[in-house]
């Protein structure tokens, strides 16, 4: 008996407790905050400006001794060149020494490397088997051959070169891009073909 008395006066008491309003308050405020706190995100933005100027490339194309026979013209600022002439004989190798050249102003030395691009007509063209190979070496001032890439045919399918390993180009230096061409015994006459490379700077 003594123990649903006891019972009944501490339900009474937290009943009088939680009717007084300092404590509802206090127990929304609770409520409140845990609310907020599992539905909150929190993130941070990293921010970052750029600046860009415009400059001459130090590396860029350079006329040769043989360009006038290669056909070489170049773009603006060098970046840029073309030879348009370039003949490939049947049965024998034909050689530009200086097809053009590839010079660094710059007074410290750069990596450069030289890269297949594309090729036309494409491998399965009947036009493609009138050409043995097609050469362009990178030839430093003492002659020395230190890059080369080698185009060459099997059937009608060309078989294009992978990029070239990186060399320094000394500052304030010019080097030649030879270039040797060679047709098929009995090629037909007036078949051509564009190769474009690249010339990588670091």
């Amino acid at each position: 008996m003594e123990d649903k008395v006891e019972k009944a006066t501490v339900k009474q008491r937290l009943g009088q407790l939680l009717s007084k309003r300092s404590v509802k308050l206090l127990f929304l405020l609770f409520t409140a905050i845990v609310i907020s706190t599992a539905s909150t995100t929190v993130y941070y933005a990293l921010l970052s400006s750029s600046s860009v100027t415009t400059a001459e490339a130090v590396v860029h194309f350079t006329a040769g001794g043989d360009s006038t026979a290669a056909g070489y013209s170049a773009g603006t600022n060098e970046t840029y060149a073309q030879l348009t002439s370039l003949k490939a004989y049947p049965n024998v190798t034909l050689t530009y020494e200086q097809a053009m050249n590839v010079t660094n102003t710059d007074t410290s030395s750069h990596q450069i490397r030289l890269r297949h691009v594309s090729i036309s007509p494409s491998s399965g063209d009947s036009s493609v088997g009138n050409f043995t190979q097609i050469d362009f070496k990178l030839v430093d001032k003492s002659g020395t051959v230190q890059a080369t890439l080698t185009y060459t045919t099997t059937g009608d399918t060309w078989n294009t070169p992978s990029p070239t390993s990186y060399v320094s180009i000394p500052a304030s230096t010019q080097w030649a891009i030879r270039v040797e061409t060679k047709a098929v015994a009995g090629a037909k006459k007036s078949i051509a073909c564009s190769i474009e490379i690249a010339v990588d700077v670091q």
